[in-house]
């Protein structure tokens, strides 16, 4: 995961792109960065470790002029986490200064990274997206389109990309769609976002997802370009977008993500009607809107059990296990009188290693409650993912190798309730349930994966 933001024609082009960086920052935490393209041929970038608020104050913002700007926040899954794989990236080929910036996870990547090797090329990053900027400087075409085209063609796995050269934006989505990218506008100005919500925090209008398998070509506040780069078009949108990653009030499949974390817990509800409970806690944030879900099904008082340190980030997006864990333990702290004797309903978003959720059942216990039912709303994650989210080898997955009881037993919970897929998929879809990536929950990839990787 990571997040992306792009806008043209706009004199304010930086600024923008850092408030739709802010908007953005659930989705990485490790660095950001913004490029602005001056007049055509200069590009200004600055980019950094850290939060999107930290990095960029008024002086360097005023620094960063031109009419389109590229900017990203990162969530490392494929290379380390370092100042020199933060993006954007910028390029100089035969095509001229190309700037460019990626969400996603592309798996063939090593495959063309040594075929480019040996050929001649040398890399600056040990990032996946650099490889981009090398299959276009080895592609020609009339268009700028028709460049991207046949440089994308090869790629394979998970991609949403925003380019700037010269002054026209360009963007491009996987042919299965794994990672969102949204088109808007405002005034005259064309926006791509990972998320909508980025573009109504600008006071942008969203006009529609970026299709799977297309490219975009915008200059001067008009789409020059439209075109698929593939015939092979299967839309498999992450899941997880619905279940975790997304903000709450970002469009996904036509409906707002928080009304279908709100159906994901009457769901939940509905498979949990023989449990007994005087409150529903959520883990805050993302469980929050299950939670009430589960709350309006069931009758069963909502109520929250936790304050959350907001100076403190997501902790399943930081690069480390020990991260991980220090920002679980610091995050959360318990209300006691909303806990102490009481049976709860613990409601989380979903179940990876184990370790934080088996703090916060700590937490309650010491806190005096009397039962917890832990209910997430996601299934079993079973499966590693190589789509851009950073979940562990399976070995590493505690569905993937313990049963329920032993689960329940390492958790020290009195129940244990995963959300069924197709409830899942119910809740998410919009009408449409198998247009999604479930593959770390049921072990199905829409591509081809590397077996070596998959046994790992």
């Amino acid at each position: 995961m990571c997040g992306i933001f792009a806008i043209e024609n706009n004199v304010d082009s930086a600024t923008l792109a850092f408030a739709g960086l802010i908007t953005l920052q659930h989705r990485g935490e490790e660095s950001a960065g913004i490029t602005a393209n001056g007049d055509g041929n200069t590009y200004n970038t600055h980019k950094a470790m850290g939060l999107v608020s930290q990095i960029f104050k008024e002086k360097v913002l005023n620094n960063l002029s031109g009419k389109v700007a590229i900017g990203h926040v990162r969530y490392s899954t494929h290379s380390e986490s370092s100042l020199l794989n933060a993006q954007p990236f910028v390029y100089n080929c035969i095509h001229g200064n190309i700037a460019v910036a990626h969400n996603g996870n592309i798996t063939n990547f090593e495959k063309i990274k040594n075929r480019l090797a040996k050929s001649g090329s040398i890399f600056n990053h040990t990032s996946d997206t650099e490889i981009v900027a090398h299959l276009i400087a080895e592609n020609t075409g009339k268009t700028t389109g028709q460049i991207i085209k046949k440089s994308v063609q090869s790629l394979e796995g998970a991609f949403s990309l925003v380019f700037i050269h010269g002054n026209k934006l360009i963007g491009v989505r996987d042919s299965f769609g794994f990672r969102p990218l949204a088109l808007g506008k405002i005034d005259n100005s064309y926006i791509l976002a990972s998320e909508t919500s980025a573009i109504d925090a600008i006071g942008g209008k969203f006009i529609r997802d970026i299709k799977p398998g297309e490219i975009i070509v915008i200059e001067n506040g008009k789409i020059t370009e439209s075109l698929q780069f593939t015939k092979k078009v299967k839309e498999k949108l992450c899941i997880f977008e619905q279940v975790y990653f997304s903000r709450p009030d970002s469009i996904l499949c036509g409906r707002n993500i928080k009304d279908a974390r709100v159906d994901m817990g009457r769901y939940l509800a509905q498979q949990m009607k023989h449990i007994k409970a005087d409150v529903v806690v959520p883990v805050p944030d993302t469980g929050l809107f299950s939670a009430q879900g589960f709350s309006q099904y069931s009758g069963i008082d909502l109520q929250i059990g936790f304050i959350r340190n907001h100076y403190v980030g997501r902790s399943f997006i930081k690069p480390s296990q020990k991260m991980r864990e220090i920002t679980a333990k610091l995050k959360l702290f318990p209300i006691k009188d909303v806990i102490n004797g009481k049976r709860i309903v613990l409601i989380d978003d979903s179940l990876v290693r184990g370790t934080t959720a088996q703090k916060i059942v700590s937490t309650l216990r010491n806190a005096g409650a009397k039962e917890i039912h832990l209910a997430l709303s996601s299934p079993a994650v079973i499966s590693p993912c190589f789509y851009g989210i950073d979940t562990p080898i399976k070995s590493k997955l505690i569905a993937a190798v313990k049963s329920v009881e032993e689960i329940k037993e390492f958790l020290n919970v009195d129940s244990l309730t995963f959300l069924d897929i197709n409830n899942m998929k119910k809740a998410c879809g919009n009408g449409k349930p198998n247009n999604f990536c479930c593959a770390c929950f049921d072990g199905k990839y829409p591509s081809k994966i590397d077996k070596n990787k998959l046994n790992a």
